[in-house]
C-alpha cells in the first residue's frame, strides 16, 4: 500500500466512517434527526468521497445504535462491510459499540468485543446523560486495554478534564479523542471558550496513551469552513499531540446532512490543503499510518483482539 499523501485522497485511511441501514439497525437519535433514518451504505460513501478508500483504508465506527443492536452492528461490519474492504485490498478495522461503566459491560466485551475485525470500542458521551468520571468506568477502560481494545471518547469539550483523569488512571489502554475534542468553533477563535479548550486539549495530549481524530470540524461549526478558518484549530491539536498521534476522519455521513450545506468533498479539499503544508512523512502519518497503527488495521485481513 502506498503511503498517504495530501494530493491523492484515494491513499488516505478514513479513521471515522459510519454506515447503516435504518431498516436493520435502530438508533434512538434517528427520531431527532430523521434525515439520517435511511440507508447510508458504502456505495453512497464512495460516490460522495472523491475516491476515498480506493487504495487506503477505513475504520468503521459504531453510530450510537440502540443497546440491543450493538452486537448486530458489529456483526454487519464483520460480514458485509469487511467484504467490501477486502475486495478492494484496503486496510480496515472496527470500533464497536461497548459501554464502559454499564451493568452489561462484561457481556458486551465478551460478545461484541470478540467479533472479527473489532479493535476498538466507543460509547457516545457528549449527550451528558452518562456519568463517566467514575472508578467503575476507569476500571472498564483498563479491562479494554487488557484485551488490546482501544476506546474512543466522543465528549463535549467541557468534559476534557474528565478524559484527562481517565487517561491517567488507564495508562495501558489506547484512548482516542474524537473530533478534536469537539471544540467551540461556533464561538470563534477569539472567544474565551477557545482559550479554555486549548488548555484542556493540551492537558489531555500530555497523556501519551491518547491520540486525536481530526474530524467533525464542519459539524462543530454548523457549516462548511474555509482553510483559514480551520487552520488554527487543527494546528493547535497538531502542536499538542504531534504528527504521530493525529489521524484524519470524515465522520461521514453525520457531518454532511443535506440541510447543512456542507459536503464531504469540501471537507476533503480543506483537509488536503492543510495537510499539504506539512512534510511528506507527517502527511503519511496523519492521513493513513496513524489510524492503521492505532486500530491495528490489516490489508484485507481479519484482526481480532488477543485474550
Amino acid at each position: 500500500m502506498a503511503n498517504a499523501n495530501a494530493s491523492d485522497p484515494a491513499t488516505w485511511t478514513d479513521a471515522h466512517l459510519h454506515a447503516w441501514d435504518a431498516s436493520v439497525l435502530r438508533a434512538p437519535w434517528f427520531s431527532q434527526a430523521p434525515q439520517f433514518a435511511g440507508q447510508f451504505d458504502l456505495a453512497r460513501y464512495a460516490a460522495e468521497g472523491a475516491g476515498l478508500a480506493s487504495r487506503g483504508g477505513v475504520v468503521f465506527v459504531e453510530a450510537d445504535m440502540a443497546p440491543a443492536d450493538r452486537l448486530r452492528e458489529a456483526e454487519l461490519f464483520a460480514a458485509h462491510f469487511a467484504d467490501w474492504a477486502r475486495a478492494r485490498g484496503i486496510a480496515f478495522a472496527t470500533v464497536a459499540g461497548i459501554e464502559p461503566g454499564a451493568e452489561g459491560f462484561a457481556r458486551e466485551l465478551a460478545t461484541v468485543g470478540r467479533v472479527a475485525g473489532v479493535s476498538g470500542a466507543r460509547r457516545v458521551l457528549h449527550g451528558g446523560d452518562i456519568a463517566f468520571g467514575t472508578e467503575r468506568f476507569a476500571a472498564d477502560l483498563r479491562a479494554l486495554g487488557a484485551v488490546r481494545l482501544s476506546f474512543d471518547f466522543c465528549v463535549r469539550w467541557t468534559d476534557l478534564a474528565v478524559v484527562e483523569q481517565l487517561a491517567r488512571t488507564a495508562p495501558d489502554t489506547t484512548l482516542v479523542l474524537d473530533h478534536l475534542g469537539n471544540p467551540p468553533i461556533k464561538q470563534g477563535w477569539s472567544s474565551p471558550e477557545r482559550a479554555d479548550w486549548q488548555r484542556l486539549v493540551a492537558r489531555v495530549a500530555a497523556c501519551e496513551n491518547v491520540a486525536v481524530k481530526w474530524s467533525a470540524m464542519f459539524e462543530n461549526a454548523g457549516r462548511a469552513m474555509s482553510v483559514d478558518e480551520a487552520r488554527p484549530w487543527f494546528e493547535w491539536c497538531l502542536a499538542c499531540f504531534g504528527a504521530t498521534r493525529v489521524m484524519w476522519g470524515s465522520n461521514w455521513p453525520v457531518c454532511f446532512a443535506p440541510s447543512s450545506g456542507a459536503r464531504l468533498s469540501q471537507w476533503i479539499e480543506v483537509s488536503a490543503a492543510l495537510a499539504a503544508e506539512l512534510p511528506v512523512d507527517e502527511q503519511a502519518a496523519i492521513l493513513g499510518l496513524n489510524a492503521q497503527r492505532h486500530y491495528r488495521c490489516q490489508d484485507g485481513a481479519w484482526h481480532q483482539p488477543r485474550t
